[in-house]
């Protein structure tokens, strides 16, 4: 089926990931927590896009979403880069000196986190891709507890 994405017109499979059909296409959206041998997480947000079906407009997140109609997808609205900032800034308190973090920071132009607090030691954001692959491999050695900002890794061996 036809989808328009960022006004390009490209070809889905029904069921497909918004994400694959636009990497497939050669146009970029953003992932921290998103892996091809390990798909299905949306856990970092930053993927996030507008489709557009008519008249309704809505955020999604496209490393989950799967195409099931004709739509049209914008990847770089400003709606979406003012709510990339934003995710920016919470993921960027958790994991200050992460390196994609940074490189993301300053491509969106996000300044330095005053408002929240910042552990400069972290460089994790808490994806959960490193728990997902463990489940994956049958080790279960890696697990997140807690919820929100208490949430934290935890080693389980």
């Amino acid at each position: 089926m036809k989808v328009i994405i960022d006004g390009k017109e490209c070809i889905a499979e029904a069921g497909e990931y918004i994400l694959n059909v636009a990497r497939r296409n050669g146009i970029e959206i953003p992932t921290l927590c998103h892996s091809d041998g390990l798909p299905g997480l949306g856990t970092c947000r930053l993927c996030i896009v507008e489709v557009i079906e008519g008249k309704r407009r809505r955020v999604v997140t496209s490393c989950v979403f799967p195409i099931t109609q004709e739509i049209e997808i914008l990847t770089n609205s400003e709606k979406i880069r003012k709510m990339r900032k934003i995710i920016l800034m919470l993921l960027s308190a958790e994991a200050p000196n992460s390196k994609k973090l940074v490189e993301l920071r300053e491509e969106y132009g996000v300044s330095e986190m005053k408002r929240f607090h910042v552990d400069n030691s972290e460089k994790c954001i808490l994806c959960g891709l490193c728990v997902k692959a463990c489940e994956e491999i049958g080790t279960n050695a890696i697990s997140t507890v807690n919820r929100g900002i208490t949430k934290k890794s935890f080693n389980t061996l």
